[in-house]
């Protein structure tokens, strides 16, 4: 894993973009939690978000890869950073399922009903298409099982895509573009009912493994890799820029939504739109570019935007509970979103910056050396603990 230069500049408009794609799932749940529920938030605004984690993660992991790393090092980090977080999160919305006296498992034993959360604990549940696990306890957490598939690959990943000469990093990124619409089309080979519930009217099995399944959400990660990879190789010149992004994006999601099936719209329509705007984000910074997303209230946000993605879908629970579902989705959301950002506030600061603190890092001590103080982690893009 040891690169080739070494980390390069804290790039805090990507910190930013984070939020804004944590809030896009918040709309997207606001939405459908409500009775006012709306096509364009459930079907696009949620599977985009999402489908930027996944890019925007390869590319600030490679962005910011230390000098000298070892693969033991670097998984420590990322455990610690998933999983404190993760854990007390589930235990949260245990809680609220208990209370409001909710089944958390569909098993006939008590003992059975425990062993069926284990895979969702272990963030290991997507693996089959099993909606009763994938949907057990906090449901957003679907997509960290994604991202710690993502994380046990990337040592490999990095070190074979810095094998690639830089001339023909732009092929292989358009190889990863293709792999992702690939997935849908081979996805077409399942069957089954359409989920209950589920906005998207696609096949039970075909949405598994198009949206659910990591392996098949594995080319966005590697696409973000390989982005970064030709930006540390010097790839620094001014091409689209990050409203252009954006609208190709909004004019990709509005042709993609009149002319294709839905499950293309997961990931595979705005696979390309999504890896220009990270790129024309990231430029920004590296230009020292006026940027809208580094304002310290952006950057904020972004930095407590994993809580809130992982808390977020329990505070819209519980304002809808309260209030009945007589309330929209639009009046759902704006009074969760209060709740969601004093719960990922206090999440934040009181699991997630502390682990990451005490336990990112191995101490070693030395006779008469004072305690070693924590560092940055240069794996998020803007001011981190």
């Amino acid at each position: 894993m040891t690169p080739t230069n070494p980390p390069p500049e804290r790039l805090p408009s990507l910190t930013g973009l984070r939020f804004v794609a944590a809030f896009g799932v918040y709309i997207c749940h606001a939405a459908f939690i409500g009775p006012g529920r709306s096509w364009m938030t459930t079907e696009l605004l949620g599977p985009l978000a999402v489908s930027l984690f996944f890019i925007l993660s390869g590319f600030v992991l490679t962005r910011f890869a230390r000098p000298g790393d070892t693969a033991r090092a670097f998984w420590r980090r990322r455990v610690v950073k998933i999983y404190p977080n993760h854990l007390i999160a589930w235990v949260l919305f245990m809680i609220y399922f208990l209370v409001i006296g909710v089944a958390v498992a569909q098993s006939g034993s008590v003992l059975a009903s425990v062993l069926a959360l284990v895979p969702g604990v272990l963030l290991v549940h997507t693996w089959l298409p099993n909606y009763h696990l994938i949907g057990s306890g906090n449901i957003v957490s679907w997509s960290l099982a994604c991202e710690v598939f993502f994380y046990l690959l990337f040592p490999l990943l990095l070190a074979l895509v810095r094998r690639i000469p830089p001339r023909r990093l732009a092929a292989a990124g358009v190889c990863m573009a293709a792999a992702v619409w690939t997935v849908p089309v081979v996805s077409y080979a399942l069957g089954g009912a359409p989920l209950p519930g589920f906005p998207w009217p696609v096949p039970r099995d075909q949405l598994w493994f198009a949206y659910f399944l990591p392996l098949c959400r594995l080319p966005e990660f590697v696409l973000g890799i390989i982005l970064a990879t030709g930006m540390r190789s010097g790839d620094r010149k001014r091409r689209m820029g990050m409203w252009a992004s954006s609208a190709l994006l909004l004019a990709s999601l509005a042709l993609g939504a009149t002319q294709l099936p839905p499950v293309f719209l997961f990931a595979a329509v705005g696979v390309v739109p999504l890896t220009l705007l990270i790129r024309a984000t990231a430029a920004l910074d590296l230009r020292g570019a006026p940027s809208p997303l580094r304002t310290p209230v952006m950057v904020f946000l972004g930095e407590i935007s994993y809580a809130f993605y992982l808390v977020h879908t329990l505070a819209l629970m519980v304002v809808n509970h309260i209030t009945g579902d007589a309330w929209s989705g639009l009046a759902t959301g704006v009074l969760g979103l209060p709740v969601a950002l004093l719960m990922a506030w206090l999440l934040y600061t009181l699991v997630e910056r502390p682990c990451m603190r005490r336990f990112a890092r191995r101490r070693r001590a030395t006779p008469g050396s004072a305690p070693a103080r924590a560092t940055a982690d240069p794996e998020k893009p803007g001011k981190v603990v």
